[in-house]
């Protein structure tokens, strides 16, 4: 019989440490944010001292952030979740679980005021276009991870991601060059923390070397655009780009798809038909912000 490979995007998380932390994630404290909108300090150190001599789980730590942050790789992981989910004694305490690991690779972020620190994304049934996401601030969160806790009963909505820095490489250099202008202007800015200022118009290349700055791309820019402006057709260019370099792939129960928006954009296809009948409560997706390190949120260099 031949073995099914596993996609070295995966990262399945070691029984031991599963037990452990299902054990303690009752224990694990609320957390608490401050007002930068970051997971306090204090919730943070309880956190790592809860999980601090749990078994392998620096092994699984390391892997994360080299499967994230390497320039060569595809700056997104997907952790498989669904053994911690199932052994914890509720979903309350299974999520605590999850952001306490989520803690050891960078700091939980509430960007949204009114929002949760897990903010429930809503069902469209539409094509979820390829983005990163507060493009239009000066400090985008570091990474996005969305946790699949039902998945959608009738399939189909497929996760996607691309690796960006590559698919700005492949550009000419014509295209590169219009990208980074203060161009390009993309939905509304109020009611935000921890993500610096507004920035509109704004450039799609800032400048900055991938791991300080973004590729600020979101495919909604460009629906309402003139087509023959040269800054619409490089952008349209980049997503060329982005799509032949797509990944796709299903998120099941328990299933963390991490990505870091300094190399990697993310979106999702359309659901399958029937959906309608599909009760709201039985598909949840949550998604998190979260700050890799403390930044000053100062616009870069750009051409006008």
């Amino acid at each position: 019989m031949t073995s099914r490979s596993v996609p070295e995007y995966r990262v399945t998380l070691p029984k031991e440490l599963v037990a452990d932390l299902a054990w303690q994630a009752a224990g694990l404290p609320e957390w608490r944010l401050g007002n930068d909108g970051m997971l306090s300090p204090e919730t943070a150190a309880r956190y790592h001292g809860v999980l601090a001599g749990m078994p392998r789980l620096a092994e699984f730590t390391t892997t994360c952030h080299q499967l994230l942050s390497a320039p060569e790789g595809e700056g997104f992981v997907v952790l498989e979740l669904a053994g911690l989910l199932d052994a914890a004694d509720s979903e309350e305490a299974g999520l605590r679980a999850v952001t306490a690991l989520l803690s050891l690779i960078a700091t939980p972020l509430r960007a949204f005021d009114r929002g949760p620190l897990w903010q429930p994304l809503s069902t469209n049934l539409a094509i979820d276009p390829m983005h990163i996401d507060v493009v239009n601030s000066t400090l985008p969160p570091d990474y996005i991870a969305q946790l699949c806790v039902r998945p959608n009963l009738r399939g189909q909505g497929h996760s996607l991601t691309s690796q960006v820095r590559r698919a700005v490489d492949r550009l000419g250099y014509a295209d590169a060059e219009l990208l980074t202008h203060p161009r390009y202007v993309d939905g509304s800015f109020f009611e935000l923390t921890g993500v610096g200022e507004e920035w509109q118009p704004f450039p799609i290349l800032d400048g900055l070397p991938p791991s300080e700055g973004f590729v600020r791309f979101t495919t909604t820019m460009l629906a309402d655009a003139d087509p023959a402006d040269p800054y619409i057709k490089a952008a349209r260019a980049l997503e060329r780009e982005l799509i032949i370099g797509q990944r796709r792939f299903p998120l099941g129960r328990g299933d963390l798809l991490i990505a870091n928006q300094h190399l990697c954009c993310h979106g999702r296809e359309a659901l399958g038909g029937g959906q309608e009948d599909v009760p709201e409560d039985e598909r949840l997706l949550l998604q998190i912000f979260l700050r890799g390190q403390m930044r000053h949120a100062a616009t870069p260099e750009v051409v006008a």
